[in-house]
């Protein structure tokens, strides 16, 4: 009985500690869009193709972001996960201070972040091309 109960708790700590992974998303697309105060939307997108990839660690306390020649750090400092609309939010600050919001939207393939620049809101959306 005692091997069984053992053997059960091993097995329970082990499923626990596989279900957090980190997560990866690969992306082929960023684009640049503005905040328009009066129509209340982002308006004015420009963009370009890149690839790039964020990885957030399994505890959800930081993400990476990597492109071709720079790599950047984000530290997370609130989270939320939005069941109606089934995105999940992060306050962060980067590794050189700057503040941003981060939604991250598997259902819609995107990764969006809205930060403050000059005044204005503007927002990064970037394109998902694969989540692992």
């Amino acid at each position: 009985m005692k091997k069984k109960l053992f053997i059960l708790t091993v097995a329970f700590f082990a499923f626990a500690t596989a279900v957090k992974a980190q997560v990866t998303f690969t992306c082929y697309y960023r684009e640049y869009c503005d905040w328009n105060e009066y129509s209340e939307k982002f308006e004015n997108c420009k963009g370009y193709d890149e690839a790039s990839m964020f990885v957030m660690n399994a505890e959800e306390t930081m993400f990476t972001h990597t492109i071709e020649n720079m790599k950047s750090t984000y530290y997370v400092n609130s989270k939320e996960y939005d069941s109606k609309n089934d995105v999940y939010t992060y306050e962060v600050t980067s590794d050189v201070g700057n503040k941003y919001y981060y939604v991250f939207d598997p259902k819609n393939k995107e990764i969006r972040a809205l930060f403050v620049k000059d005044g204005e809101t503007v927002m990064i959306r970037f394109y998902v091309k694969a989540m692992f």
